[in-house]
């Protein structure tokens, strides 16, 4: 049995359409989160945690909504703060960062930790 001869043109056309396709999902899905606010100063209390493994490990809460807060540039007095409550809940005032990745930012000014 013989396969039917599909024309050239037609099959770039049709990948060209696939490709478009899947561009248009992929900034759907990317565009779907919330634009960050401005920077400002902000609040949130979570859970504390440790994210990955050295040497490019970071820290971050995630709030009572599910949001992840990657901690940026912490003071050393911060940082032995954050190895005492490590898995507790605290709370934390900063300045709001731009995204990294799919996590939005934080700069921490002042935590409260551990809070009940």
């Amino acid at each position: 049995m013989r396969m039917q001869n599909v024309p050239f043109i037609g099959m770039s056309a049709l990948r060209g359409a696939l490709a478009v396709t899947l561009l248009a999902l992929g900034a759907c899905v990317n565009g779907a989160s919330e634009p960050a606010p401005e920077a400002g100063q902000i609040s949130i209390s979570g859970n504390l945690t440790l994210k990955g493994s050295a040497p490019g490990a970071w820290w971050a809460v995630t709030d009572d909504q599910g949001r992840i807060w990657k901690i940026t540039s912490p003071t050393p007095e911060q940082l032995a703060v954050f190895e005492k409550t490590q898995n507790h809940r605290i709370y934390i005032e900063g300045r709001r960062q731009g995204k990294y990745l799919n996590f939005e930012q934080l700069q921490p000014s002042r935590i409260i930790a551990p809070i009940p």
